[in-house]
């Protein structure tokens, strides 16, 4: 697969409060580390150089290298804050893939592929549902950057949205909840 561009950027948003999971869900051990390095390290592996992270204040998690970090003082209030701190953060970049935090097989080849695309691209998750880890090019930025609350890249009404299927719909899976986790656990 071709190189990603130097001024495409990853955000991995990790500032939810698990509230559904009980407690800090990242921090949960899925192997052998802690979630949310499972979806850095795709990030990594994908050949991004440019990451962020946006977590918020609370956060116990030790950084890793070739990361910036980016607190959000306002993640109680929803995803689409930590979506717009990441982007304001992460301005001087010429293209954006989002990622979570809590999808721990999310797989570096998908996150490339958003990163080569061209336009807006979301994940189909199949039934005509589709989300994150999605790709934006720097026209919609300032889009991105006016979300508030709950309300995620989605809702905006963005022109020429491509869909694209991941290899595997599993690797798409997301961690809410303890049950979530486990699910997931061989």
């Amino acid at each position: 697969m071709p190189e990603i561009d130097s001024n495409t950027g990853i955000i991995l948003l990790a500032a939810g409060r698990g509230r559904r999971f009980g407690r800090d869900k990242l921090q949960e051990v899925y192997g052998d580390q802690p979630l949310w390095i499972w979806a850095a390290k795709a990030a990594e592996d994908a050949g991004f150089t440019r990451r962020y992270i946006v977590r918020a204040a609370h956060s116990p998690a030790q950084l890793r290298d070739g990361w910036q970090e980016v607190i959000n003082p306002d993640a109680h209030q929803g995803m689409g804050t930590s979506i717009a701190a990441g982007v304001k953060a992460a301005r001087t970049c010429s293209r954006l893939v989002l990622a979570l935090a809590d999808m721990p097989l999310v797989e570096p080849s998908h996150l490339a592929r958003l990163a080569l695309g061209s336009g807006t691209i979301f994940t189909s998750y199949g039934d005509a549902k589709t989300g994150s880890p999605a790709a934006f090019p720097a026209s919609v930025f300032s889009e991105l950057r006016s979300l508030a609350g709950e309300a995620g890249a989605k809702t905006l009404a963005l022109a020429n949205v491509t869909v694209i299927e991941p290899r595997y719909h599993a690797s798409l899976g997301d961690v809410d909840t303890a049950e979530d986790l486990a699910k997931l656990c061989p």
